[in-house]
């Protein structure tokens, strides 16, 4: 069944939380970030921080909630396609959030069964400062899931996704520009689970192998938010060693293929042009047979530097 067009403009129940050191520094571990910016006060003043940031993808913490944004769990996919990420500012250890969902758009496609929702993520200090503002941009598919148990996701293959391998060989020529240090992850299915327990996303295709061939995949894979979380360690490690008092201003990923357990990825960065303080940076990640796996773009405010 179609989705109700009276769903946009839908804000869900706000959440509310308080950020904790010990929840930085179980999402900086869970990702593989040891920058010390998330651990010590003292290298965080000095890399031009007010406080212990969280990182950048940190909000992932808060999920949406898919019944509230009118989404069947039980009979329909979720295929995660960009996620957008702007910051005000850092948050930091201490920060009261509140947290809000809204649906921004939706629109049925062309194909049958099939729409395109952007949800929109609010994030709000508790003196009403918006520190971060999330857009998801996600196809929904109005089909029953092949296995019991299984829940909608972004990383669920459809007929109207390129797969895996398709889009990793249409692999664009990399972005002209100074590079910034390369950054080099190895997967585990441990380093799964971990980011499982710190975005509170259990997704079976994640965790559990039969659940995930029950669903035509050869095993486990990757969350795509965990990619998107490696570009923004990528990106704060160069603001930390070259423009202390940098900071993260916008971060945008476009997930183009499935990452497993086992996988080396290496995330690269560009830097492209300069406006005033603003500094473009292109940014992609290539798995170990150099196949692009995620696509993306950030702007760093340098204050000067």
């Amino acid at each position: 069944m179609p989705l109700d067009p009276s769903l946009a403009g839908h804000e869900t129940r706000p959440e509310t939380g308080t950020i904790a050191a010990a929840n930085v520094r179980q999402f900086a571990a869970a990702i593989g970030d040891d920058n010390a910016i998330y651990r010590d006060e003292a290298t965080a003043h000095a890399a031009g921080y007010a406080r212990i940031p969280a990182p950048p993808t940190f909000v992932t913490r808060f999920r949406v909630p898919f019944a509230e944004a009118g989404l069947d769990v039980e009979h329909s996919q979720v295929l995660h396609g960009e996620q957008e990420y702007t910051f005000t500012r850092p948050l930091y250890v201490g920060d009261a959030l509140t947290v809000r969902h809204r649906i921004a758009s939706l629109r049925q496609s062309g194909r049958g069964g099939m729409a395109i929702m952007t949800i929109e993520q609010l994030c709000d200090t508790a003196e009403g400062e918006r520190v971060v503002t999330g857009k998801a941009t996600v196809i929904v598919r109005d089909a029953p899931l092949v296995a019991a148990g299984a829940t909608p996701n972004a990383e669920t293959p459809s007929a109207e996704t390129p797969s895996a391998g398709a889009a990793a060989k249409a692999r664009p020529t990399e972005p002209e520009g100074r590079a910034i240090p390369p950054l080099t992850k190895h997967v585990t299915q441990e380093q799964i689970n971990a980011y499982a327990d710190v975005s509170a996303d259990h997704n079976p295709i994640h965790v559990n192998p039969v659940v995930a061939r029950a669903v035509g995949l050869d095993g486990t894979i990757a969350h795509g938010m965990l990619s998107m979380a490696f570009l923004g360690q990528l990106v704060t490690d160069w603001l930390t060693a070259t423009a202390p008092g940098g900071q993260l201003a916008r971060l945008r990923v476009r997930f183009q293929a499935m990452v497993r357990p086992g996988e080396t990825l290496t995330c690269h960065g560009v830097l492209g042009a300069r406006t005033g303080e603003r500094q473009r940076i292109e940014l992609w990640i290539d798995n170990q047979r150099g196949e692009r796996v995620t696509t993306g773009d950030a702007d760093a405010t340098m204050f000067g530097g």
